[in-house]
């Protein structure tokens, strides 16, 4: 039994801050923020929000973690091997160091400085390297929640442009890990059979699988809501994402965001609708079956081979900037194949010393003793989906400026996912389409309904959008396939020295394995619409390999 503490994050003067929603406070009858919900860390001696930990975290990170371990051998060469155990994982690092991108004032890596101790700013025009600001320095950051809350825009002010003074950039795109996370962990367990057979050859079978709790998402905690007649929302009682083409006039709210009336449609007002939370509520799950025969050094040869059968499934793959599927608000539509699955996976590693064919120790010491020895690999493509980032997916969410998220495209109704597949994984012919780019389509909505405002004299928007009903990674790449191989020799030059001679020929048959292909499409070109059909964006085309072309060394080694 261990007790594993993955002890939270603090920092020496407390400049750690997270949104809490318990301290955000909007008075729609004034439309004013009352409370920013930002909470700096209680061992800032100036700032710290009072109650507030110098982690900010509110659940404890630690977890109680048993493991165990049975082995059993019922015959002197047959043993029996089970075992269970869970494993704990801090969620932090990336979360703090990259939260959201977008914005136009993110760093490399997708990192933000985080408020209200540093603040956007413009370059000076004629700005250089050497003075960037000019002559006047610029403002100080804010440095306290309230003087932040100041510069957070209400609703008139979000909708005019209008901005707080010290605010440039409008809605507050925060990024940063949720106080109320707990520890992710996962649970492990194996059962595996192994079969002594004669004194050189070992068989084993083996069940593998892991189950992940807690695992970490990017969510846009701030995600427009929908507006309609009955539900209003924000004093909103339509719903429009600026896909701007004959739009009527019921719909006279355009922000800079090109998101129509999104960005006020959002809980929490004065923040960026694309603003996230890295929470810790995925899940995600591992099985496998393991089948290995092991051949130890006999009569010049060894080898092993072992063949994979597996499925992970989870619903975000590693930690990221995006969020990659449908609906991020309701991750379990998006539990699916992981993207680094691979069904089958079959790996063979081999060394053989060819028989001495001649007794000459001259002769010999030139033709007896090389080694060929190699490996060989075949394994499934990766799964994919096809992805649009102009707004043609969840328009009504994001309009055109959906930062934080990878929409899934869906398929044309009725379409199923091996209907729209034109070649299989086998055998694939790069020069020609895998995918028939005229199966996928947005699924608009009608106008007059999700809010959508009815046609009328002046207009009509027909290329409204919720998230598509497709579910994520249906497709998947090409299967693989590689040898390499090694021809080698040692030369006993003396008693001191030896040389040793490697020929290694690496994709000995030239074989090219193909990657996914292009899978990012636009419907909307130039971020407007109408659609275009077949999209922009060469869907479906192989246009990369995975590893190289074939390549042969050559290599001299002196041991002394």
């Amino acid at each position: 039994m261990r007790w594993d503490i993955d002890g939270p994050l603090s920092e020496k003067y407390g400049r750690l801050t997270g949104f809490n929603a318990n301290l955000y406070s909007y008075d729609a009858s004034t439309d004013a923020i009352n409370g920013s919900g930002l909470e700096i860390a209680g061992n800032n001696a100036q700032f710290g929000t009072k109650g507030a930990s110098n982690t900010l975290m509110t659940q404890h990170q630690w977890i109680f973690a048993p493991r165990i371990g049975i082995a059993w051998s019922p015959t002197s060469k047959l043993t029996v091997r089970t075992g269970f155990g869970m494993y704990s994982d801090r969620g932090e690092f990336f979360s703090y160091l990259s939260p959201s991108a977008g914005g136009g004032f993110n760093g490399p890596f997708g990192v933000t400085l985080a408020p209200p101790f540093v603040t956007p700013i413009f370059a000076s025009k004629g700005a250089t390297f050497s003075s960037p600001f000019g002559t006047v320095a610029p403002p100080a950051p804010p440095g306290s929640a309230a003087a932040f809350q100041a510069l957070l825009p209400s609703i008139s002010q979000t909708i005019s442009g209008d901005y707080p003074t010290g605010n440039l950039f409008g809605p507050f795109l925060y990024g940063g890990y949720d106080i109320n996370n707990k520890l992710p962990y996962s649970e492990n367990w194996t059962f595996d059979l192994q079969y002594q057979l004669g004194n050189s050859w070992l068989l084993s079978a083996g069940y593998v699988g892991n189950h992940g709790i807690h695992d970490v998402l990017p969510i846009p905690f701030n995600q427009p809501n929908i507006a309609t007649p009955q539900n209003p929302v924000n004093g909103q009682t339509s719903s429009y994402g600026g896909v701007l083409y004959n739009s009527p006039d019921t719909e006279p709210i355009s922000t800079n965001e090109y998101s129509g009336n999104a960005p006020v449609r959002v809980p929490y007002p004065g923040y960026d609708m694309n603003s996230v939370l890295y929470k810790a509520e995925g899940i995600s799950t591992y099985n496998a079956l393991q089948l290995q025969a092991r051949k130890r050094l006999s009569f010049g040869l060894q080898f092993t081979a072992s063949y994979t059968w597996s499925h992970a499934l989870d619903e975000q793959s590693g930690l990221g900037l995006f969020f990659t599927g449908n609906n991020p608000l309701y991750p379990k539509s998006n539990y699916a194949s992981a993207d680094f699955d691979q069904t089958h996976v079959f790996l063979v590693n081999y060394s053989y010393t060819i028989p001495s064919s001649t007794r000459s120790k001259a002769l010999g010491a030139l033709v007896n003793g090389w080694t060929l020895g190699g490996q060989t690999v075949a394994q499934s493509g990766q799964p994919y989906s096809v992805y649009d980032y102009s707004g043609s997916v969840g328009s009504l969410y994001f309009g055109t400026d959906d930062e934080i998220g990878n929409p899934i495209v869906p398929l044309k109704p009725g379409v199923s996912a091996s209907q729209a597949q034109l070649q299989g994984t086998t055998g694939v012919n790069a020069g020609k389409p895998v995918l028939n780019a005229n199966d996928f389509a947005p699924q608009f909505v009608a106008p007059g309904t999700y809010g959508v405002p009815a046609c009328d004299a002046s207009g009509c928007d027909n290329y409204e959008s919720l998230y598509g009903s497709s579910g994520r990674n249906l497709f998947r790449g090409p299967f693989q396939v590689r040898f390499d191989m090694s021809l080698a020799k040692e030369f006993a030059l003396n008693e001191r020295f030896r040389m040793r001679f490697n020929f290694d020929a690496f994709n000995v048959f030239n074989q090219p394995d193909f990657d996914t292909p292009n899978n990012d499409v636009v419907f909307f070109a130039g971020y407007s619409a109408p659609p275009v059909f077949p999209p922009q964006g060469s869907l479906g085309i192989i246009q990369h390999t995975i590893g190289s072309s074939r390549f042969l060394q050559l290599g001299l080694h002196l041991k002394f």
